[in-house]
């Protein structure tokens, strides 16, 4: 979500990311997908690799975002933009994903 956000501040519409085109449909798929875990985890259990469950609570998601642009821009050829961007990327990301925004415009 945060290289695909980069792109759309980046004028972008869409995005061809690791081999796959990314553009709002499959943006809007993903926070969906994240918000419904946030609001369903305490009733239908979701399990990490070692079989214990994990609440997607918005501590979570704040640490799955750091994460993920840590690693982004650790690798600085992989996609265009500035850390700058990318923050702000990540920051657009994260607050669409724990308000469950639908419609990002």
């Amino acid at each position: 979500m945060i290289r695909y956000r980069n792109g759309v501040l980046n004028g972008k519409g869409a995005s061809l990311l690791d081999g796959y085109m990314e553009d709002l449909a499959t943006d809007r798929i993903y926070r969906l997908m994240i918000a419904q875990r946030m609001r369903h985890s305490e009733h239908d259990r979701i399990l990490d690799d070692s079989g214990n469950p994990v609440l997607h609570t918005p501590e979570l998601i704040t640490q799955i975002f750091d994460e993920e642009l840590k690693k982004i821009l650790a690798n600085p050829a992989r996609d265009p933009g500035t850390p700058e961007t990318f923050r702000e990327a990540r920051r657009i990301s994260e607050a669409m994903v724990v308000n469950q925004e639908i419609d990002p415009f």
